[in-house]
């Protein structure tokens, strides 16, 4: 009997999340979709990095980042985009996006200023960042971004860590 109970609540929360989802418009972005903006350009692509958010406060004494190579990383001239598959599906799903304070358009500072990045409505985080820099956690080499105050307070974030063997490739598609 506690089967049902626990299927029930399984299905239960599944159409919970059904609901929720088409009343805020949230959709499904893949990456296999993802048109580039008129003039921007892709810089690196990496289908085997890493992805991590840091948090800020309630945060582990203790963190690692295992090297699972499970998301693809594409870095544009304009903004950095984090996806992952989707389960069951051969499709890659956008869950973050990443901008510069200097070079985002207003939409993405908007959709970093609201509720938890602009995920109701669009489907992804979007974190606004104010610098970058290249070094190694763990011996693992990594890029650190640091977040703007707003993505900080909103998302509870101390840094995004990308995870990447090919980081070179990547120092040099920036120069």
């Amino acid at each position: 009997m506690s089967i049902l109970y626990f299927a029930g609540a399984l299905l239960g929360i599944a159409l919970l999340a059904v609901a929720i989802n088409h009343l805020t418009g949230t959709k499904p972005n893949y990456l296999e979709n993802l048109q580039l903006a008129p003039g921007e350009k892709e810089l690196w692509r990496d289908a085997g990095a890493d992805f991590a958010l840091v948090p800020r406060v309630g945060r582990a004494a203790i963190l690692s980042f295992p090297r699972l190579r499970r998301h693809t990383i594409v870095w544009t001239d304009r903004r950095v985009v984090i996806s992952q598959k989707a389960l069951f599906s051969r499709k890659r799903m956008v869950t973050h996006q990443i901008y510069f304070a200097a070079a985002a358009a207003p939409q993405a500072t908007a959709a970093a200023a609201s509720a938890f990045g602009g995920f109701f409505g669009r489907g992804f985080e979007t974190v606004m960042a104010v610098r970058r820099s290249f070094g190694t956690i763990d011996g693992k080499a990594c890029v650190r971004i640091e977040p703007a105050e707003e993505s900080r307070a909103r998302l509870n974030l101390d840094e995004v860590l990308i995870f990447s063997d090919r980081r070179g490739d990547l120092e040099q598609a920036l120069r």
